[in-house]
This record gives C-alpha cells, sequence and structure tokens, in this order.
C-alpha cells in the first residue's frame, strides 16, 4: 500500500485503484494526511469497507456501523446503541475478526 508525499502542501496522500460493486476499475485519491501511515491505514480500511471483506476487527465494523447509524437514525437512538456496544458487546469482541466469530462465542458471550 504505497503512501506519497505532496512536497507542494507538505502532506501525504494516498491514491490507488480499486473495483466497485459492478466490476468497474475506479480510481480513489485522498490527500491530506500528517503522516505516511496514516495515509496507508485511511486506503486499507477503504478497501476492507469497499470489498465488503469480514476480515477486519470488530471494533473497525463497529465504527462503520456507528457511521451508518448517524445517518439514518435519531441521534437519541444512535446514543442508546453506543452505550450498548460499548459497555456489553466490544469489551468481548473488539479484538476479535469478523470471520473468527463463532455461533459458539456469541452463545458464550
Amino acid at each position: 500500500m504505497p503512501a506519497y508525499r505532496d512536497k507542494e502542501r507538505n502532506t501525504w496522500y494516498s491514491s490507488f485503484k480499486y473495483k466497485d460493486w459492478s466490476g468497474k476499475t475506479k480510481s480513489k485519491t485522498k490527500r491530506g494526511f500528517a503522516t505516511k501511515k496514516e495515509a496507508q491505514n485511511w486506503e486499507r480500511q477503504f478497501k476492507l469497507r469497499e470489498y465488503h471483506e469480514l476480515d477486519m476487527r470488530f471494533d473497525e465494523f463497529y465504527k462503520l456501523y456507528l457511521e451508518y447509524c448517524q445517518k439514518r437514525l435519531k441521534i437519541n437512538t444512535v446514543k442508546t446503541k453506543e452505550q450498548i456496544f460499548t459497555f456489553h458487546i466490544l469489551p468481548f469482541f473488539e479484538d476479535k475478526k469478523m470471520n473468527e466469530i463463532t455461533p459458539v462465542m456469541i452463545t458464550a458471550w
């Protein structure tokens, strides 16, 4: 995952190609990262989200879910969901990858 230095702005940016849900190749660029690592992390998160792979940690998936909820639900509903996840679900599942969570683990939780 390359990240590039923008000498003009003295920041880092990420630029790459990916295939969207329809199979078309698209280009994506995002600028303004303070460090190379931030740019690489953003690219990795974007690809995980775009490819709909479950090879991400549960807490990363939760952040995506929360973004989705904030756009579609009322503020109090989102706050309730945050409390439930923060105190009951995340302590048990946050370090596990989504594809590693089994029904047995959910039952044990």
